[in-house]
């Protein structure tokens, strides 16, 4: 999937260093070596990035019209095939105070999703029976693919709705049950006002949560008698809760993850 985005020479690269199946981010810094990443471990290469390269990558994942995506570049990334998603770095262009794109792009993180059937089973208390439930990690540390695996397992057991807001949970190449409903590239608040009462769903997965701004979608959603599976960034719960104490009460488990040994290590499991 990703040799279309990245051509045949950083593909060929990616893959000496590291087994295309095994990839999970390829970092591009113009004038500086190449850096890939697997689950385990971090490898550097003797490669410079050029200018080149970096602009044939935004090429390819804009399909060659960089305006066409400018509501992605506003807040720092594109995406792409498969979940895809290419963080930026670069010149900001400011209008008032918010950014409104990206300009003179000098380095990218491709962020390469993988499934990873059965790494729920190693919280397997959360569906005895299923409690609303907060994935923890800092970055890098496997919390969309934790609640990927969760959606899989729940969506067999009851109607599941999945609010992928930057289109990374889900793909037609990973297994879900029957029971699975998608809505995509819509801002959380946005899609569970209408979501709520249209589609009825038992539980709701969504990826990400900012206390500040999601505070009030949670609310609604448990108001609502729906069950919850969402995920945040913090390297455990008091530190979470420090800065959402509001959603303490919202939560049944808190599964807390890791990037040590490997990304994706359940740290630990905690009953509030």
């Amino acid at each position: 999937m990703f040799r279309a985005l990245v051509g045949d020479r950083i593909y060929d690269e990616t893959v000496r260093l590291t087994s295309a199946d095994a990839v999970t981010e390829i970092r591009l810094r113009v004038g500086r070596a190449l850096s890939v990443r697997n689950a385990a471990s971090r490898v550097i290469s003797s490669y410079t990035v050029t200018a080149e390269d970096i602009a044939e990558v935004v090429r390819r994942a804009t399909k060659s019209s960089l305006y066409a995506c400018q509501e992605e570049l506003r807040a720092g990334y594109l995406r792409y095939a498969g979940g895809i998603r290419i963080g930026i770095g670069g010149e900001g262009v400011i209008e008032g105070d918010r950014v409104i794109t990206y300009k003179n792009i000098s380095s990218l993180n491709i962020r390469i999703p993988h499934e990873v059937k059965g790494c729920a089973d190693g919280v397997k208390e959360i569906f005895s029976p299923f409690g609303n439930t907060l994935v923890l990690s800092p970055p890098y540390g496997g919390k969309t693919t934790m609640i990927r695996d969760i959606t899989r397992i729940l969506s067999y057991a009851m109607d599941t709705l999945v609010i992928d807001e930057r289109d990374e949970i889900c793909s037609e190449s990973y297994e879900f049950g029957p029971l699975i409903d998608i809505i995509s590239n819509t801002p959380k608040h946005l899609a569970v006002e209408g979501a709520v009462r249209s589609m009825n769903p038992e539980a709701i997965v969504m990826d990400e949560l900012y206390p500040k701004r999601d505070e009030g979608v949670v609310s609604e959603i448990l108001r609502s008698g729906i069950k919850l599976v969402a995920s945040a960034h913090a390297e455990n719960h008091k530190e979470f809760f420090s800065r959402a104490p509001g959603l303490q009460e919202c939560f049944s488990y808190v599964v807390v993850l890791g990037y040590k040994p490997r990304a994706g290590s359940i740290k630990s499991v905690i009953r509030l």
